[in-house]
């Protein structure tokens, strides 16, 4: 048998150690699915639908640092992929949609060939870095190293390859393909490394407000190393959860964007940003927050430098490359002023203290509960729901990196097929919390769960809408309108896809679900039904502050 384009892709891919790929079969990726298949290396997870194939490969991607691959057909497969692709380009993850297209002789001929996008190219461009499309079977093994190599370089980003059909099926030659070496292009400049020296030599009151790109540069024992040199506290967003471990004497955690926190720091006479975008949230929040003190800002993006707040000395460079340099010129360790650290502490302990006073009686045991029971280096997952917002993002503490997964761009939805992903890729066993709301968008990937046994436990907390634009209303405009849907049967929804589930109605019935959930083989979930737990105050987006019964 020949050796064809499509056995190209799957000897790249198995040279590159793709473990897992997500995919649709279609008559315009038949060959690719038949040749990985055939080779025998990569194992294809059958999805339902390309949009959460393609968040399954961006958890994928983000639970392990590694390629993320999503096999789309062309047009309306391809479509699909699309708002997965949206996700990953914000979240800066490595997921490459591979997709078919009309043959080369029908491409650009408007002669309503099946499935014909002619423009799939720039709608697949309007959120990737880089996309291709080879016209010639000698063209097909340059593409994917040219996307591949895009995707690997600098900051990480999502890429696309357009292959026809023709070319799937046409003769090939083989090829070797290898992750890109950037290593030196991104080298930071000794000067400027000099003058961060310098800076936090002639500093005494420092804060570190570190990002996901200290993570997707492996340089999370860089940055507690600097921590420890400088005892100087440590704030993470979001994406930066688990760059030190949350119940670490210099975490501070994701609370920067915090009224009481960001008061504490404000002594500071440096702040040392790594890897963040400084991301503005709703109605143009955190905008104004202003890092104190002059900021040095370390990114691989010279486009992030300076772009949200003034950077005094801006450092393009890899993360890990420009902490290692900095470690290494301070010979002594150079301690932060005690006074400024404690006042920090004590806004820190009286921060999450009152955090966790909104939530009621009943939901800090939930929280509890799970993270009693989840392994130090187990995924945690979230959508964007109530539960979220007002525990997951803050107050559930995170020890490693990569074990902290949530929609970057606040996207409801993701975060179900994002866990997929993570949980075969980890082969953890993986937790999600999930609203009602969101998990419509995927429910059908439940299939997809017990079809490959996922170690996954899905906890939708359950009240009959979307809770946090429920509240945003009420809280706005004293009415609520197109966000109650009525209370949905989610256990016996899975159950009838193969998924053991329960639903759950106290905190003692939680725990127990939890903990067969645990001890369950492949998947479970737990339908949290929120008319019976203690209401918690919610503060997302605020006009004005005010406490919800979420049980209305």
């Amino acid at each position: 048998m020949s050796y064809t384009g499509a056995d190209l892709i799957a000897d790249a891919l198995a040279q590159l150690g793709v473990e897992h790929v997500f995919g649709i079969v279609s008559i315009h990726n038949m060959p690719i699915m038949d040749a990985i298949n055939r080779l025998g290396k990569t194992r294809i997870i059958d999805v339902r639908h390309e949009q959460a194939g393609t968040h399954a490969a961006d958890g994928y991607a983000r639970a392990t640092g590694k390629l993320g691959v999503m096999i789309a057909s062309t047009g309306p497969g391809t479509s699909n992929t699309v708002t997965g692709l949206y996700e990953a380009q914000y979240g800066s993850s490595r997921v490459m949609v591979i997709t078919g297209q009309a043959e080369t002789a029908f491409y650009g001929k408007g002669l309503s060939y099946v499935h014909e996008a002619e423009n799939q190219v720039p709608m697949l461009a309007s959120v990737c870095r880089r996309v291709e499309s080879p016209r010639h079977i000698s063209q097909l093994g340059l593409s994917f190293a040219t996307v591949l190599n895009d995707m690997f370089t600098g900051r990480p980003a999502p890429g696309a390859l357009e292959i026809p059909i023709d070319l799937q099926y046409a003769e090939a030659e083989r090829m070797d393909f290898a992750y890109p070496d950037t290593g030196a292009e991104f080298m930071p400049d000794e000067k400027r490394i000099d003058q961060a020296i310098d800076k936090i030599k002639n500093s005494g009151r420092r804060v570190i407000v570190a990002g996901g790109g200290v993570i997707a540069a492996g340089a999370t024992a860089e940055l507690q190393a600097l921590a420890q040199k400088l005892d100087c506290p440590v704030l993470t967003t979001v994406d930066g959860r688990g760059i030190i471990p949350e119940d670490h004497e210099l975490c501070v955690g994701n609370y920067y964007n915090s009224a009481g926190i960001y008061d504490a720091i404000q002594g500071a006479d440096l702040t040392i940003a790594v890897g963040t975008k400084f991301a503005v949230g709703v109605d143009g929040q955190f905008q104004a927050q202003t890092p104190p003190g002059e900021m040095i800002q370390i990114d691989i993006d010279g486009n992030m430098i300076g772009r949200t707040h003034t950077a005094h000395l801006g450092i393009l460079g890899d993360a890990k490359a420009a902490l290692a340099a900095i470690n290494a010129g301070l010979d002594e360790t150079l301690p932060n002023d005690g006074q400024f650290n404690q006042v920090v502490w004590e806004a820190r302990d009286g921060v999450r203290h009152a955090m966790r006073a909104r939530l009621g009686e009943d939901w800090p045991q939930v929280m509890d509960a799970i993270r009693a029971r989840l392994p130090r280096d187990g995924v945690f997952v979230r959508d964007q729901t109530i539960s979220a917002y007002n525990w997951g993002n803050q107050q559930f503490p995170i020890y490693e990196p990569r074990t902290s997964i949530n929609p970057t761009s606040g996207a409801i939805g993701p975060g179900f097929p994002m866990s997929v992903g993570a949980a075969i890729a980890t082969g953890k066993k993986t937790v999600v919390i999930h609203g009602d709301g969101g998990f419509m968008f995927h429910a059908t990937e439940l299939a997809t769960c017990a079809q490959y046994q996922v170690p996954l436990i899905v906890c939708v907390f359950n009240d009959s809408g979307y809770g946090v634009l429920r509240w945003l209303q009420d809280t706005r405009f004293g009415r609520i309108n197109e966000t109650d849907l009525g209370k949905v049967a989610f256990a016996q929804m899975a159950q009838s896809m193969g998924v053991p589930a329960e639903r759950v109605q106290s905190v003692a019935e939680f725990e127990a679900a939890l903990d067969t959930a645990m001890a369950a083989d492949g998947p479970y979930l737990i339908d949290v039904d929120m008319e019976h737990f203690a209401p918690m105050e919610i503060s997302v987006m605020p006009k004005k502050k005010v406490e919800v019964d979420i049980r209305n």
